[in-house]
C-alpha cells in the first residue's frame, strides 16, 4: 500500500489527526505526573529485635542465627546483612533485583510470616520482632523546625501543629517527626533517707503499679440508664505522684516525696537529635504519593506551611533543608530549555543545509512527533522526569532521519521532473518497508535497558519507552505528514530536459568521497586492515577512560557522615559535629548546615544511603552556594576534616544513583573473627599503601569494655536475692527501673524510679549500691530460733520487720565488679560471620581503576580453609546491572538479524552491516578521554543506541545499492554512486544527532551518553559510506 499517496487523497483527515496530537499532547504535558528522576522501589526490610542485657554474641546465636535461618527459606532473597548489637538484632533482608515492583509488598507479607515462624526458637527475654518494610519510603519534603529559646515541648507541639496541617493536604501520604525527645518523669529515690524510713525500692515500684492499674468495676442500671462504674484514683500529674501514699506505711502516712524528688524531664539516651545552624530543631518528613503530581503537592504544602508559621511566636522557623519540588522544577526547566536547544539546532542544521522550506517540513513533523509522544505517553501512566526529557535529546537526530530520507527523495524526484502526485510518493512507497525495518532495529537496540530488571534498569527504563514511541510516530508521520506538507510547500517546478539529466550529486564533498571509496575499493586489504589496527587502538584506549558506574548528581548539597569507635556516647559526637558546623559556617561558599546524631535524619531523598543507628553516629547536611562550588571544595574540605578528627571516620558524600555506603568493599567471610580481624588488617595495610584509594575503614569495631558484676550465688540465695534481682537492683542506679507509662493529654510519658545519692546524682561507686529484692527473704526469719527470741523478747517485732526490709550491699551478693572487654557488634553476611575492608577513590581516580589498584594483592592473600573473599559495593552492584542488561541482549540481536534477512532475503548484506558495529569503538573512546567522562552503565547504554543508529544507516545505504544494482548499474559503481546519493540523508541524520546532543554534554547524568554518541556516531557515518561498500565489494567479489 501507497501510504503516501493515501495521505494526499485524504489531506483533511491528516491534519485533524496532527491537531488532535499537538493539542491533546500540549494537555497532556501539563496533566503528567512530574517527577526529579523516575520512581525506584528500594527493594529492602528491615527486621528489628530487642534482647535485653544480652552481649553481641549472644544476640547472635540465639536471636539473629534462628531468625536468618528462617528468613533464608525465601526462594527471593538476594542478600542477608545482619548487626547484632548488644541488647538489639538488626537484620537487613534485600530481595533479587528481578522481582517486579507489583510483588513486593506480597515478599514482605511471606518475610512476617517466616519471622513470626521462628519466634517460638527466641529466648523468653527476648521482644517481638519487627519488621519495617518501608525502608525504602521516600519522603521528598524535609523540613527542620527551629526553635531558639523555645523548650522542647513548646517545639514538639508546634510540630505537631504543622504535621496536623500537612496531612490534611490532597496527595500527601505520610508525616513524620524526627528529632523528638520524648518526655518522662523520674523518680529519684534518696537511699539514705529510705534507709532511716525503712522504705525499700520495691514498695515504690508496687505502689506505682497498683495505683495506675485499670481495674473493672462493672455497670450501674439506674432505671432506663446503664452507667458504667469506675474507680477513678490514677495520677493526673506530677504532684499526684509525690503525694502518694506509700504501700506498707499507711500507719505513718509516708508519702514518696518523702524518701524521693519527682521530676519532669527527657529520655537520657537518644537517637536522633538534630540541629539546624546550630539552633536546637525537629525535622519533619513530608511524603508525597507516587499518583499525584509533587509540584502542586510541594506548592500547597508550602502554603500550609507558611500559614502555621504565621501563628508561631517569634525565634520560631521552618526552614527547607531538601525539598524535592523545587529540584524537580528546576531539573526540568532545565531540560525543557536542553529540549528548545536540540529543537533549535536541528532545524538551523536543516535550513542550512536543506533549505528553509525542507527546515520547515521536518521540524514541524519534529513538533508533532514530541506533542503525539507526550499524549502517548500520559496514556500509559508515563512521567516528566529527567531520564524521560533526556531521551529526547538522545533521539531527536533520530526522529528526523525518516523526514530526511523522505524529503530528500522527494526533492530528487523533482529536480528529475517526474510527475508531482508521482514524485511526492515514490520515495514513501519504495522506502516505508526499509525505513519501518530500520526504525524498529533502532528500537531492539534499547530493549534491553526495558528489559533489566535491575535498579539501574528501571531507572533508564524510560528511555526505550520514549524511544519508542517516539521513532514509530516518526515513521508514520514520515510517510503521510511529510507529503502532505510537502504538497503544500514545495511548488510545482517545470523541469528542462538538460536539467533532467544533470548530474545530481556534485560538489567538493561528493568528489571527496568519490575519490576515497574508489581507493578503498582498490585497496581493500590495506582498508580492512587499517580499521582493525583502528579498532585495537581503541580497545586499548579503554585502560585510560574513567569508569564510574553512575556520576554524582549535580546538587549544590552534599552530607558528611561521622564515625566514632561503638561504645563512644552521643556526648561526644554531638560536640565534634557542633565544631564542625562552626568551622564550616565560617566559609563564605556555605549557607547552611544541618546537624544530625544518632542516624540518618530520613530517607528525604532516594539517592543517598541510609546509616545504621549508632549513638556513635552523625552527619551533615551542608548547602553550598551552587554546585560548582561544592566540587571546588568538596576534596579540600574532605582532607581538613580527616585530619583533625583521626580517630574518626569521616567522609563526605555526594549525592548518586548507587546509593552504597561505601563505593569499595572487600568482604571477607568466615567462622572465627579472630580469623577475620587478621585477613582484614592485612587487608587494610595493602589500602594504605596505595596513592589510588583513601578513607579507609572497616566494620570491625574494636572491643569495648564492660562492667561485669560476679554474682556470687551462694551469699545472694542467702540474702534471698536472686540474680534478676541484682539486675534490677543495678537498672535503678543506671538507666531507671520503668515500671508505667503517665499521659499528659494524648503524649504517653515514661516513669522510671532511680536509685541516687543524697545530693541527687548518680552513684558513683556501684559496689556501693544496694540491692534489693522484689519478694521480701520470709524464710529466713520465720524460723524456730527466731519465734523463740520473740516470746523471749530477745528481738523486738520491728527487729523482724526491719531484717525483713533491708537492703543487701552489692559486695555481698558478688565477688565484686571487673572490667572485661567484649565485641560490640557481630556482622554477618548471607549467614555467615564477615568483615569489611571499606574505602573510597582518591580525588581523580575513578572507582574501578581504584578497585583494580588494590584488588590484585588482597586476592592473592591466603586464605584459611573455609574463609572467602567477594567484592561488595559498586564492584558487585555495576556486575549485576551489566549482567542482567546483556541478559536481553541476544534476544534483541536475534530480532535484528531476522529483520535485516527479512528486508534483504539474503544472509551476506546482514553480516556486513553487523561486520561494521565494533568498529563505532573508534570513534566513542578517544572522545570519552578526551571529554574526561566516565564510562558507565549511561554511556553503555550510548553504545546500545549507537548499535541501532549504525544498522539504520547501513540499511538505507544498503537499500540504496541494491536499488542501483536492479537498474542494471555495475557493480562498482553502483556501490561509488550509492553512497554519493545517501551522503546527504545520513549526513544530515548523523549531524543532527550530534549537534543535537550538544544541550546534554553539561549534564552529570547523562553528559557521558552524549559525547558516546557524539564520537561514536561520527565515527560510524564514516564507516557507513566507506567501510560497507569496501566490505561489499569483499563479500560479493567485485571486481
Amino acid at each position: 500500500m501507497n501510504y503516501s499517496k493515501w495521505a494526499l487523497e485524504n489531506s483533511k483527515l491528516i491534519n485533524v489527526l496532527v491537531a488532535i496530537l499537538v493539542v491533546g499532547g500540549f494537555l497532556a504535558y501539563g496533566s503528567m505526573s512530574k517527577l526529579e528522576d523516575p520512581a525506584i522501589k528500594v527493594k529492602q526490610a528491615m527486621v528489628i529485635t530487642t534482647y535485653p542485657g544480652a552481649s553481641s554474641h549472644q544476640v547472635e546465636l540465639e536471636v539473629t542465627d534462628p531468625l536468618e535461618k528462617s528468613i533464608r527459606e525465601m526462594s527471593t532473597i538476594n542478600n542477608i546483612e545482619s548487626s547484632s548489637y548488644a541488647d538489639l538484632s538488626l537484620i537487613t533482608v534485600e530481595l533479587l533485583t528481578t522481582v517486579p515492583d507489583e510483588n513486593v509488598e506480597q515478599q514482605w507479607d511471606m518475610l512476617r510470616r517466616k519471622v513470626a515462624n521462628a519466634q517460638s526458637k527466641l529466648p523468653s527475654g527476648a521482644s517481638q520482632s519487627q519488621v519495617r518494610d518501608d525502608f525504602g519510603d521516600v519522603y521528598g519534603m524535609f523540613y527542620a523546625l527551629k526553635g531558639d529559646g523555645q523548650s522542647d515541648k513548646e517545639l514538639n507541639d508546634y510540630a505537631e501543629l504543622i504535621k496536623r496541617s500537612v496531612t490534611e493536604i490532597d496527595g500527601v501520604s505520610r508525616v513524620d517527626i524526627y528529632g523528638k525527645r520524648n518526655q518522662c518523669i523520674n523518680i529519684e529515690l534518696y537511699e539514705e533517707k529510705m534507709a532511716n524510713l525503712g522504705v525499700l525500692p520495691t514498695e515504690i515500684i508496687m505502689t506505682l503499679n497498683n495505683q495506675n492499674k485499670t481495674s473493672y468495676a462493672g455497670y450501674y442500671d439506674n432505671g432506663d440508664r446503664r452507667i458504667r462504674v469506675t474507680v477513678d484514683d490514677q495520677f493526673n500529674n506530677v504532684d499526684d505522684i509525690a503525694n502518694m501514699l506509700i504501700q506498707g506505711h499507711d500507719d505513718d502516712q509516708l508519702r514518696i516525696k518523702d524518701i524521693a524528688t519527682v521530676v519532669k524531664t527527657y529520655e537520657a539516651t537518644t537517637r536522633n537529635q538534630m540541629k539546624c545552624d546550630g539552633v536546637q530543631a525537629l525535622g519533619i518528613s513530608i511524603a508525597c504519593s507516587p499518583d499525584y503530581d509533587i509540584l502542586n503537592v510541594g506548592a500547597k504544602v508550602e502554603e500550609a506551611v507558611k500559614n502555621v508559621e504565621k501563628r508561631l511566636p517569634a525565634g520560631i522557623e521552618c526552614q527547607k533543608v531538601f525539598f524535592q519540588p523545587e529540584r524537580v522544577s528546576n531539573a526540568l526547566n532545565t531540560f525543557l530549555i536542553n529540549l528548545l536547544e536540540s529543537v533549535a539546532i536541528v532545524v538551523l542544521l536543516l535550513v542550512f543545509f536543506m533549505g528553509w522550506r525542507s527546515a520547515y517540513i521536518i521540524g514541524s513533523s519534529l513538533v508533532v512527533i514530541v506533542f503525539g509522544s507526550f499524549l502517548v505517553l500520559k496514556g500509559f501512566d508515563g512521567t516528566l522526569q529527567r531520564v524521560s526529557l533526556a531521551s529526547f535529546i538522545l533521539a531527536m537526530g533520530m526522529l528526523v532521519d525518516n523526514a530526511i530520507v523522505i524529503v530528500d527523495g522527494i526533492l530528487i524526484d523533482m529536480k528529475q521532473g517526474k510527475p508531482r502526485l508521482e514524485a511526492l510518493t515514490s520515495i514513501g512507497q519504495k522506502t516505508a518497508m526499509p525505513l519501518l525495518g530500520a526504525t524498529l532495529i533502532a528500537i531492539l537496540a534499547f530493549l534491553p535497558i526495558f528489559m533489566s530488571p535491575d535498579t539501574a534498569g528501571v531507572y533508564v527504563r524510560d528511555l526505550f519507552i520514549v524511544i519508542a514511541v517516539s521513532l514509530l510516530l516518526s515513521w508514520v508521520l514520515a510517510l503521510i505528514h511529510v507529503p502532505v506538507m510537502s504538497n503544500r510547500m514545495f511548488k510545482h517546478v517545470e523541469v528542462s530536459e538538460e536539467e533532467k539529466n544533470k548530474e545530481l550529486y556534485k560538489g567538493r564533498s561528493y568528489d571527496v568521497l568519490e575519490k576515497v571509496l574508489i581507493f578503498g575499493l582498490k585497496h581493500r586489504k590495506t582498508t580492512v586492515v587499517s580499521a582493525i589496527v583502528l579498532l585495537g587502538l581503541a580497545a586499548f584506549c579503554y585502560k585510560f577512560v574513567d569508569r564510574a558506574f553512575f556520576p554524582d548528581m549535580e546538587y549544590d548539597q552534599l552530607y558528611m557522615e561521622y564515625k566514632l569507635p561503638e561504645g563512644s556516647n552521643s556526648t561526644e559526637t554531638a560536640r565534634d559535629l557542633e565544631e564542625i558546623r562552626q568551622l564550616l559556617m565560617k566559609r563564605d561558599y556555605i549557607t547552611h548546615v544541618t546537624t544530625s546524631v544518632g542516624g540518618t535524619p530520613s530517607r528525604y531523598n532516594l539517592v543517598r544511603s541510609i546509616a545504621t543507628p549508632s549513638l556513635a553516629y552523625g552527619e551533615l547536611i551542608i548547602d553550598f552556594e551552587s554546585p560548582s562550588a561544592l566540587v571546588k571544595h568538596i576534596d579540600s574540605l574532605q582532607k581538613e576534616i580527616s585530619d583533625m578528627y583521626p580517630d574518626a571516620y569521616v567522609k563526605f558524600k555526594r549525592y548518586n544513583l548507587m546509593f552504597k555506603k561505601y563505593p569499595i568493599e572487600a568482604c571477607f567471610s568466615g567462622p572465627d573473627p579472630a580469623v577475620l580481624h587478621r585477613l582484614t588488617d592485612s587487608a587494610r595495610a595493602i589500602v594504605e599503601s596505595s596513592d589510588k584509594v583513601y578513607l579507609p575503614t572497616s566494620d570491625w569495631e574494636p572491643q569495648v569494655p564492660v562492667l561485669s558484676i560476679d554474682y556470687d550465688q551462694a551469699s545472694a540465695r542467702n540474702s534471698g536475692l536472686s540474680r534478676s534481682d541484682v539486675a534490677m537492683s543495678m537498672m535503678a542506679y543506671t538507666g531507671g527501673v520503668p515500671i508505667g507509662t503517665f499521659y499528659d493529654g494524648i503524649n504517653p510519658q515514661n516513669i522510671y524510679v532511680k536509685c541516687t545519692d543524697e545530693n541527687g546524682k548518680n552513684v558513683e561507686n556501684l559496689e556501693n549500691a544496694r540491692v534489693f529484692g522484689m519478694i521480701p527473704n520470709v524464710g529466713q526469719f520465720l524460723n524456730r530460733s527466731t519465734m523463740q527470741k520473740l516470746m523471749t523478747g530477745t528481738v523486738t517485732r520491728e527487729d523482724v520487720i526491719e531484717n525483713l526490709i533491708q537492703t543487701t550491699p552489692l559486695k555481698q551478693v558478688s565477688h565484686g565488679l571487673d572490667i572485661k572487654w567484649e565485641e560490640p557488634v557481630v556482622v554477618r553476611h548471607n549467614g555467615q560471620r564477615s568483615q569489611r575492608l571499606q574505602c573510597s577513590p582518591c580525588p581523580g581516580v575513578g572507582t574501578e581503576e581504584a578497585r583494580q589498584a588494590i584488588a590484585e594483592k588482597i586476592e592473592k592473600m591466603e586464605l584459611p580453609e573455609g574463609y572467602s573473599l567477594s567484592w561488595e559495593g559498586e564492584k558487585k552492584a555495576s556486575d549485576q546491572s551489566m549482567k542482567y542488561l546483556f541478559n536481553g541482549f541476544p534476544i534483541c540481536i536475534v530480532f535484528m538479524i531476522l529483520i535485516l534477512v527479512m528486508l534483504f532475503k539474503d544472509y551476506k548484506k546482514p553480516a556486513i552491516i553487523f561486520c561494521c558495529i565494533p568498529l563505532v569503538v573508534i570513534g566513542v573512546m578517544p572522545v570519552v578521554m578526551l571529554t574526561g567522562k566516565p564510562f558507565g552503565f549511561v554511556a553503555i547504554v550510548g553504545v546500545l543506541g549507537l548499535i541501532g543508529m549504525m544498522i539504520k544507516n547501513g540499511i538505507v545505504l544498503m537499500d540504496e545499492i541494491n536499488l542501483e544494482i536492479s537498474q542494471g548499474i555495475p557493480l562498482r559503481v553502483a556501490l561509488v554512486q550509492s553512497s554519493k546519493s545517501r551522503l546527504r540523508p545520513v549526513m544530515m541524520a548523523s549531524l543532527t544527532t550530534i549537534l543535537g546532543m550538544i544541550p546534554l554534554v553539561p549534564d552529570s547524568m547523562f553528559g557521558s551518553l552524549a559525547v558516546t554518541i557524539m564520537g561514536g556516531l561520527f565515527m560510524g557515518t564514516l564507516i557507513t559510506l566507506i567501510f560497507i561498500p569496501v566490505l561489499y565489494s569483499m563479500f560479493f567479489k567485485v571486481k
